[in-house]
């Protein structure tokens, strides 16, 4: 008879499973169909030869694609968790996920960090790896990542902010430059 392995539990209330107990847990999960790999790579995939200028920019991109585009088409995607930040939504997974795609030759960083002239550019690696959940992705939702990827470049940083800090103000808070960007209140003044 094998004794059941008693569950070890860390002073931080973390528990450690026994091997066998966490692999069955492992496998009743479902995977997401989109991981924050696949959202950055999706970004850069859609405009190949143009790459997005400024850290600033790829987390608004990746947060605008993650809000307004790919929750509409019923996915299960791998939650980036943007928080309020200095220059609004921010993820650290985000940020991780971009230097560790760098890392494996998924894309390329150039340019000084942290500035608009840092580039980020996708790989011939990055495109087989990305290709095929492209494919597999409805048509409409494969034209609109293109439209919005054509669209965000075009708005540059500060219009992606300005739409961000109107649309999402709830990550304007911790913004070290929300006061640059004024609330637009729609609607009749004096005339």
């Amino acid at each position: 008879m094998i004794e059941k392995q008693k569950v070890l539990k860390l002073s931080d209330g973390t528990e450690i499973l026994p091997y066998k107990e966490a692999i069955a847990i492992a496998e009743k999960r479902e995977s997401p169909d989109l991981l924050v790999r696949d959202l950055i790579l999706l970004l850069l995939y859609a405009r190949k030869t143009k790459p997005i200028y400024g850290r600033t920019m790829l987390m608004k991109q990746v947060f605008l694609l993650f809000e307004e585009i790919l929750k509409k088409y019923n996915l299960k995607i791998q939650n980036p968790k943007f928080v309020p930040y200095h220059y609004g939504p921010y993820s650290f997974t985000v940020a991780k996920v971009a230097e560790d795609l760098a890392f494996a030759g998924y894309i390329k960083i150039e340019g000084k960090k942290n500035t608009r002239k840092e580039r980020f550019i996708i790989t011939e690696q990055g495109i087989r790896e990305i290709e095929e959940k492209w494919k597999k992705l409805n048509e409409n939702l494969r034209n609109e990542i293109e439209n919005h990827r054509i669209a965000w470049d075009q708005m540059g940083t500060d219009g992606i902010l300005k739409y961000v800090y109107t649309y999402y103000p709830e990550f304007k808070e911790k913004s070290k430059i929300k006061n640059k960007y004024k609330d637009i209140k729609w609607g009749r003044g004096k005339g």
